[in-house]
């Protein structure tokens, strides 16, 4: 039987250490849906300037594929958007950064199109194109990043067909300043519809399962911790970076048959990745991410791979905004023991959310929380309320108990 008053005790640490574990009070974060792009699209580019997020090329019909020439321009105060003059060159798969307040868009098309190395300069403030050096070959399925003013373009394949892709390993440097690229060294495996951020003078490559970081000074790659095995393949998905923190959204499977709906956040100072941000609400790959004012800007994409189903496939005209610091932390504030084998919880949640209940005996182990079933039978309990209460069945027979409330979606 349960002694009452050392029930009580661990009912009060249950309270306050549920607010110190790093599972249960980290902000999950927020997701939320704004005014939607005059187009439907996928396999674009994003960047941000002055504040205003930028969607460049891609395509919006999955059975002919039509490459766009499209720029469209967001304005987070007004929640609308604007089209901009088209490229010159429409196009897929492009890769873009912005240096100096100027949106350089690099290579692009491929798979059921030619495949280019033409790099265009967009000037927000004129609204034109003019043409730059182009890349020494063409590319596509490629990412770039800016440091110091400098830009790297990463990767990539060549092909206009399935039976003609070839993935590459090349990176060459572009500085704006003298419209001229250089060589600099290959990746340390070919990669394409990859994704990279630059944090603190590094560039970090995600692919598949592996993540590298490149150094401009040394010009020199690094192997880094691998993606979590049970979490996505880095194939088709978006990143953006806030605070130090990339995040990976979304994205394919290595054969192309699942799409993801998962987040994840690498943090380059610990080598390390999270994935207990909240998910995307929807399905999505091939989209773009881009961070203006510490929250990250989503866009487009499609619910799978339009290759592997060309009738099935949906694209997203959607923007949704990530805010890694938004989101309510579930926090233990009242237990009442009904019984011997029930205790009554209540926790601050969120309208929609799913939460489940997870208890230990040790506080030592982190492996000794085991999850609790509510009374209605189910192991999940979505929030109605703010304030969420629910009754859990536990073992009799403990003297001490601890609890904590964790987001199941």
């Amino acid at each position: 039987m349960m002694s009452w008053p050392a029930v009580a005790l661990g009912a009060i640490l249950a309270c306050c250490l549920g607010r110190n574990l790093p599972s249960a009070s980290a902000a999950p974060g927020s997701w939320t849906r704004k005014a939607d792009i005059p187009m439907a699209l996928d396999t674009h580019a994003s960047c941000e300037v002055d504040g205003i997020l930028y969607v460049i090329g891609g395509h919006k019909d999955p059975g002919i594929y039509t490459q766009l020439p499209t720029l469209f321009a967001y304005d987070p105060k007004t929640d609308s958007w604007t089209r901009k003059a088209d490229m010159p060159t429409a196009r897929r798969w492009p890769a873009a950064c912005a240096v100096d307040g100027i949106i350089y868009v690099i290579g692009g098309g491929g798979m059921f199109g030619p495949v280019t190395n033409v790099v265009e300069a967009y000037d927000p403030k004129t609204d034109t194109w003019v043409p730059k050096a182009r890349l020494s070959s063409s590319r596509s399925f490629l990412a770039a990043c800016a440091v110091d003013g400098i830009i790297y373009a990463i990767g990539g394949g060549t092909g206009a067909t399935m039976g003609g892709l070839n993935r590459l390993a090349k990176v060459e440097a572009y500085d704006p300043k003298t419209d001229r690229w250089t060589p600099k060294a290959s990746l340390p495996i070919p990669m394409w519809w990859h994704a990279a951020s630059a944090v603190n003078g590094l560039i970090y490559v995600f692919f598949l399962k592996d993540t590298f970081a490149y150094d401009p000074k040394a010009d020199r790659w690094t192997r880094k911790a691998l993606i979590p095995v049970s979490s996505l393949d880095s194939l088709y998905s978006a990143s953006s970076e806030v605070d130090g923190i990339i995040y990976l959204f979304g994205g394919s499977s290595t054969d192309g048959w699942t799409t993801y709906n998962l987040s994840l956040a690498y943090d380059p100072a610990q080598d390390a990745f999270t994935t207990s941000k909240r998910k995307i609400p929807v399905t999505c790959e091939a989209a773009a991410a881009a961070t203006i004012g510490g929250k990250i800007y989503h866009s487009g994409g499609a619910n799978q791979d339009p290759v592997i189903h060309p009738v099935g496939a949906v694209y997203y005209d959607s923007l949704w905004v990530f805010d890694p610091r938004g989101g309510v932390a579930p926090e233990i504030s009242g237990l009442t023991i009904e019984s011997t084998n029930r205790v009554r919880l209540a926790w601050q949640g969120e309208l929609g959310r799913l939460y489940r209940v997870q208890s230990t005996t040790n506080l030592v182990s982190k492996y000794a929380w085991t999850q609790l079933t509510f009374s209605t039978g189910t192991n999940t309990l979505p929030a109605t309320n703010e304030l969420v209460e629910a009754t859990c069945l536990v073992p009799s027979g403990d003297t001490n108990r601890f609890f904590r409330v964790l987001e199941a979606n």
